[in-house]
């Protein structure tokens, strides 16, 4: 299982790439230009806090130990739902608590999470093996998830907001 979830980690990375090479290039104003809601970088920041959060509480929940519950099927459909919906186009307001993400300079935030993905990289490399099926993760939607589902709803969560970023870009122009 192991395995699949650094191959998550692969895929989650490379697209991060991907997104960076769509915003290479661009003014720092426009990077930093609210006018559509969040600014390009405010998206950024916001992927970074939500998977540093997510790292926080599952760091927190390995000290449990072998006391955590174990993953079923509920757990797997309820994040399958979720995922669904993060894959679409479609748009929701964010929570109040991360309604407005904080701005960066495009190169610190760059940096901020590079940090967090290697600190996720490196949880999931010292993570037992014998926990790969317990229940880890909180997701505030799908509930409660293993690790491997874990990394897959970060992989989701940036597809949901690479159509945020496309979106922004068009109205930015660029």
């Amino acid at each position: 299982m192991k395995k699949s979830i650094n191959e998550k980690l692969k895929k989650l990375n490379a697209e991060t790439e991907k997104i960076y090479a769509s915003l290479d290039g661009i003014s720092d104003e426009k990077l930093k230009d609210p006018s559509y809601g969040w600014s390009l970088i405010q998206v950024l920041s916001h992927l970074n806090d939500a998977e540093t959060a997510s790292l926080k509480y599952m760091q927190k929940k390995v000290q449990a130990g072998d006391k955590m519950a174990n993953s079923g099927p509920m757990n797997a459909f309820r994040m399958w739902i979720c995922n669904g919906t993060l894959k679409s186009s479609l748009k929701w307001k964010a929570p109040s608590y991360i309604a407005k993400p904080p701005s960066y300079e495009y190169d610190e935030i760059k940096t901020k999470w590079g940090k967090t993905r290697d600190s996720i990289q490196q949880f999931v490399d010292d993570y037992p093996d014998q926990w790969l099926n317990k229940l880890v993760y909180k997701h505030p939607i799908g509930g409660r998830q293993n690790l491997e589902r874990a990394v897959e709803s970060f992989v989701y969560h940036q597809i949901h907001h690479i159509h945020q970023i496309k979106r922004i870009k068009k109205q930015l122009g660029v």
